[in-house]
C-alpha cells in the first residue's frame, strides 16, 4: 500500500492551550510526546520537511480480525433506504471510532461533483475542527486511495508546501497529536474523505495506514451509497414535480387558447405575465387557471 505522510520536525509536543475561537465547548486537552519523524531521503524527500510516496509506513496497530467482524456487522446494519445520508454519516463515523480505538474521533465528507453536500461526526472533537469553521484549504486534501495521509500536530518553525498549518494549530490546541486523511474509493460522481484524530501521549496503539486503508474500504460502500440513493430520490422527486407543473402549464395554455382564441405560445407568453405581475410561480397561476375554469364549468352545468 502507498503511503503519504506530511511531518513538521520536531520531536515532541509539550503543551496545549484552548482555541477560543470555535463556537464548541473543547475536550480535554492531553499534553504527551509526538511521533518521532524520520526524515525521508533521496527521490522520497520533499520540500518543507514533507514525506511523500514511496516511504514505508509507519509502526502502529493494524486491524485485527475481532475489530473487524465488529465494523462488518456494524455496517451491516446500516439502511440507506430508511435513514438519512447524515444520519448514516454519523452512525458509521461511531463505528469507525469503536474499531480503532486509538482514534478519539472521526469524521465523514461526502462530495457530489467536487461541492461537498454532507459532513458528519462520531463527537465533539471532530466538529470543533470542521473545515466550514476555518478558512479555505484548512484541512489538508487527502491524497487519492488507497493512500492515507498522516498529519503529526507538533510544532515547528515552518509549514509544509500544500497547507495544513492553520489545521496543525487548532488541532495541536485541542489535544490532536496526530491526524490521518484517506479518501474513500470514488463511486461515479461521489467522493469522500475519512478523518481520524488521535490524542494522548501513546503512539504504539496508533492505527497503521493499512489498517486505515481497509477500514476505509468497508466504509465507502454504505457511506457513498447512502449519498447516491439521497441523490436519486430528489432528483426523482424534482422530476415528478416538474412533469406535474408541465401538465398543469399545457392544461392552462389550452383553457386560454379556447378562451381567448389565441396561440399556445400566445397563452405562455398571458401566463408568464401573470406570474410576474403576481410575483407568484408560473405552476401556481397555472393551476389557478386550470381551477378557475373548472368551477366556472361546474357552475354553468349547474
Amino acid at each position: 500500500m502507498e503511503v503519504f505522510r506530511e511531518r513538521v520536525p520536531v520531536p515532541c509536543l509539550r503543551s496545549h492551550d484552548v482555541d477560543d475561537r470555535t463556537r464548541h465547548d473543547e475536550p480535554g486537552d492531553v499534553p504527551g510526546p509526538a511521533r518521532p519523524v524520520r526524515p525521508a531521503r533521496g527521490r522520497d524527500a520533499a520540500p518543507g520537511g514533507c514525506a511523500v510516496s514511496g516511504e514505508q509506513p509507519p509502526a502502529g496497530a493494524g486491524l485485527d480480525d475481532a475489530a473487524l467482524a465488529r465494523l462488518v456487522a456494524g455496517l451491516s446494519t446500516v439502511s440507506i433506504a430508511t435513514r438519512p445520508t447524515g444520519e448514516v454519516l454519523r452512525h458509521v463515523a461511531g463505528l469507525v471510532v469503536a474499531a480503532l480505538p486509538a482514534a478519539a474521533d472521526a469524521s465523514l465528507s461526502v462530495a457530489h461533483r467536487g461541492t461537498v453536500r454532507f459532513v458528519e461526526f462520531a463527537g465533539r472533537l471532530a466538529s470543533v475542527l470542521d473545515e466550514r469553521q476555518h478558512p479555505r484549504g484548512f484541512l489538508p486534501s487527502a491524497p487519492p486511495p488507497p493512500r492515507v495521509l498522516s498529519v503529526d500536530t507538533a510544532p515547528g518553525d515552518t509549514a509544509p508546501e500544500g497547507g495544513g498549518a492553520e489545521f496543525r494549530s487548532v488541532a495541536r490546541r485541542h489535544g490532536v497529536r496526530r491526524a490521518l486523511i484517506a479518501a474513500l474509493p470514488p463511486a461515479g460522481d461521489f467522493t469522500g474523505t475519512l478523518v481520524l484524530y488521535l490524542t494522548g501521549a501513546d503512539a504504539a496503539g496508533d492505527p497503521g495506514e493499512a489498517a486505515v486503508a481497509e477500514v476505509v474500504r468497508h466504509v465507502a460502500v454504505p457511506v457513498l451509497d447512502a449519498a447516491a440513493y439521497e441523490e436519486a430520490v430528489r432528483r426523482a422527486e424534482q422530476l415528478t414535480e416538474a412533469m406535474r407543473s408541465r401538465a398543469g402549464i399545457e392544461q392552462a395554455k389550452g383553457i386560454l387558447v379556447a378562451v381567448h382564441g389565441c396561440s399556445p405560445d400566445e397563452a405562455f407568453v398571458r401566463l408568464s405575465r401573470m406570474s410576474q405581475q403576481s410575483n407568484r410561480k408560473l405552476r401556481e397561476v397555472a393551476e389557478d387557471v386550470v381551477a378557475g375554469y373548472v368551477r366556472g364549468a361546474m357552475t354553468d352545468a349547474g
